[in-house]
């Protein structure tokens, strides 16, 4: 497998967040171990199992193909388990394949993989794409005729003209709308005021869920949503974007922040520690660190989104492609989104970070 190097995306945000991570910095250094209360210590401690990996099937015949897979932010750790899915898809479809990086939502990497895989004759491309701009690489492939399965990310929102076999991963509109049904249990439907966090400016994943939340409140009045800020997917940034929001809204003013993705650990215990236990996080995926805190009743609940299934049945569908049964292969291919609360949280595996 070749991997590209990865360079840090800029966003027109970096600038406020960074000066936010940079408050928040100092604030945790002057108020030290004594201005900040102690973050209760877990009162059980789960194992971290691995997430279950699918056997193989039976009466298989290798495809005997060679598939180009190229992923837009392959080292955040949600594409570890990602991983082991292509891992898998390929042992049991017979499939040999070259796994590359898109440096972080380059479009320019991202077109030079597409381009190399074009040139090297690969017989199928999976693309985990940034998003739209890389929907004229996308028309580089279906020119050179070589078919092309999206996973765990959309280029075009559902309005680009490209050909693909399938999108196999989540349905991120759902996945927004059900970030709302996780805030109805949280306040039995009660009034509440609200900050959404979401990641990465522009991305499907952005997008496609800010477009499900909006949904939900617009269907769910007594919600008030009072801030929308962004926290690019990044734990520091989350952090410093939390202290922000409590530092703005005191008590009474605040009751969840509903966070796009998981990278919450951080932000969740300073607002612990500041006293601020009484705001509900609700955040998006399921490692481990989230199912640990989900099952302390730090955070609320989850919408799990497993990496593994996703890369695993891009190779399924690749195979059955092959084999000549493409009406078998659902267009979209979307997965299941299960709900993780503490009622649950112990008897469901995480989705990577074992």
């Amino acid at each position: 497998m070749t991997q590209v190097g990865c360079l840090e995306r800029w966003n027109p945000l970096e600038v406020g967040v960074s000066a936010l991570r940079s408050v928040a910095a100092a604030a945790l250094l002057a108020t030290g171990i004594s201005g900040l209360a102690t973050v209760p210590s877990s009162a059980e401690e789960l194992t971290c199992l691995p997430p279950e990996r699918m056997e193989a099937p039976a009466g298989v015949e290798p495809a005997n193909k060679k598939i180009g897979v190229s992923v837009a932010y392959l080292k955040v750790p949600f594409y570890a388990n990602f991983k082991t899915g292509l891992q898998d898809g390929a042992d049991h479809y017979g499939f040999t394949y070259e796994l590359v990086d898109g440096n972080s939502g380059d479009v320019a990497t991202e077109l030079a993989n597409l381009q190399n895989f074009i040139a090297q004759s690969y017989d199928l491309i999976v693309l985990t794409p940034s998003g739209e701009g890389i929907i004229p690489g996308i028309k580089l492939v279906n020119d050179a005729g070589i078919p092309l399965i999206e996973a765990n990310n959309k280029a075009g929102f559902g309005k680009d003209e490209v050909g693909v076999l399938t999108y196999v991963g989540a349905d991120d509109v759902a996945f927004g709308r059900l970030q709302g049904d996780l805030v109805d249990k949280a306040f039995n439907g009660e009034a509440a005021k609200i900050a959404y966090i979401m990641g990465f400016p522009g991305s499907p994943a952005q997008v496609l869920r800010a477009k499900g939340w909006d949904e939900f409140l617009a269907a769910n009045s007594q919600y008030d949503e009072i801030a929308r800020m962004t926290d690019d997917f990044d734990g520091a940034k989350a952090l410093a974007v939390v202290q922000d929001l409590l530092s703005r809204f005191p008590k009474g003013e605040l009751d969840a922040i509903v966070m796009q993705g998981p990278e919450a650990s951080a932000a969740v215990d300073f607002a612990i520690r500041s006293g601020r236990d009484e705001v509900k996080f609700i955040v998006g995926d399921y490692p481990a660190d989230v199912r640990q805190m989900i099952h302390d009743g730090k955070i609320y609940g989850t919408v799990n989104q497993d990496p593994y299934p996703q890369a695993y049945n891009a190779m399924r569908m690749a195979w059955l492609h092959f084999n000549g049964k493409d009406s078998e292969i659902p267009t979209p291919y979307f997965l299941d989104l299960p709900l993780v609360t503490q009622e649950n949280a112990k008897d469901i595996p995480p989705a990577w970070g074992c």
